[in-house]
């Protein structure tokens, strides 16, 4: 049994040995056969895409967040109370200013009207006789100007009744869509009780806020290009008015800018994000964001040279949601390398990959 032990030990033992004195020859062999790959032929170049930097326009962008608003907007209802007679409107659809939307019963003012037109041509009748009269000195003047009197005060009662009889018929007092009604015939309003919500959604104004650092960069007139959820495409505004306050709380500045709206595709109370193009600059060299290695004194990144990737050290400026404007350290002309970055090390052999390389 001892011997049986004594003899798988040193079988142990002597395959350890084997290893510590083979394997590290065997790594060598290896690395040696693949630093020869590498300098040979440029098989070993680890392909990466590149970018040939040129000078182009660099946007200053204004990012915010609005909400549409409807132009116009309110709740139609009476200034008289009195019972649904009539509903000349449906849901949803769109009105003309002037548009006759409710009629209330006004059987009441038509007939003290009718009284009041009756009383009226009485009066009338009696004032052509007391004028015949007051010419023959017939009657005082005192009498004539009493019928003179009664003649205006049933004038003005009959412009009154027209009035009131006139707000029995509720009309829209701005084009737009009427929206769902809360009334039905019958129903007996009261003054202010609301009918129905008329929207004036062509055009509509955007409403948005942006730091009171802005309000120097004359944004009034500005273009507003926005996107709203539902269409991959972008509208454009134009800001019209500028709140002439700073909000205290917020340190915002309040701005509206008006959208046509024709084809009333949008709503009001749809979110916005939204961009405005503050200044333009010319001639900046511009590189993918990914491309840029920062670091605690600056930022770094890879340039292509004769078949190897470079590291050089840069100043960046402005950035954009893709690209990083750099003012210092690169030339027009330049091959950037964009893909890699992580792998690569100054001096390592390279294959530009992609169209144009």
């Amino acid at each position: 049994m001892k011997k049986s032990l004594k003899r798988s030990l040193s079988a142990g033992l002597l395959l350890i040995l084997i290893a510590v004195l083979v394997l590290p020859r065997l790594a060598w062999f290896s690395s040696k056969d693949s630093s020869n790959a590498v300098v040979q032929g440029g098989g070993g170049a680890l392909p990466v895409s590149a970018v040939i930097v040129q000078p182009d326009t660099m946007d200053n962008v204004l990012k915010a967040a609005g909400t549409l608003v409807a132009s116009e907007e309110l709740f139609v209802s009476t200034e008289i109370s009195g019972m649904v007679r009539s509903i000349h409107f449906d849901e949803g659809t769109r009105v003309k200013q002037g548009d006759l939307l409710v009629s209330i019963d006004d059987a009441e003012l038509q007939a003290q009207r009718d009284k009041a037109i009756h009383q009226k041509e009485l009066i009338s009748q009696t004032l052509e006789r007391q004028r015949v009269l007051l010419e023959k000195e017939a009657i005082s003047r005192e009498a004539f100007d009493k019928v003179q009197t009664d003649m205006l005060v049933i004038e003005s009662e009959l412009t009154l009744l027209n009035t009131r009889i006139s707000k029995m018929q509720i009309r829209a007092p701005f084009d737009g869509v009427i929206g769902f009604r809360g009334v039905s015939p019958g129903t007996y309003l009261q003054p202010g009780q609301p009918i129905a919500r008329l929207v004036k959604a062509s055009p509509l104004r955007l409403e948005f806020s942006v730091p009171e650092r802005y309000q120097s960069d004359r944004l009034q007139g500005r273009q507003v290009v926005f996107n709203v959820a539902g269409y991959s495409e972008d509208f454009y505004a134009e800001v019209y008015a500028i709140e002439p306050s700073v909000d205290e709380r917020t340190r915002s500045l309040m701005l509206r800018a008006l959208y046509p709206n024709k084809d009333y595709r949008l709503l009001p109370g749809m979110f916005a994000d939204l961009r405005i193009i503050i200044s333009r600059d010319l001639d900046v060299l511009q590189v993918p964001s990914e491309a840029i290695i920062p670091q605690m004194d600056g930022d770094q990144l890879y340039v292509y040279l004769g078949g190897k990737a470079e590291l050089i050290n840069v100043r960046t400026g402005r950035r954009s949601e893709k690209t990083v404007a750099v003012t210092e350290g690169l030339a027009a002309g330049d091959t950037v390398i964009t893909s890699g970055i992580l792998q690569l090390r100054s001096g390592m052999p390279v294959s530009l990959q992609g169209a144009g390389f």
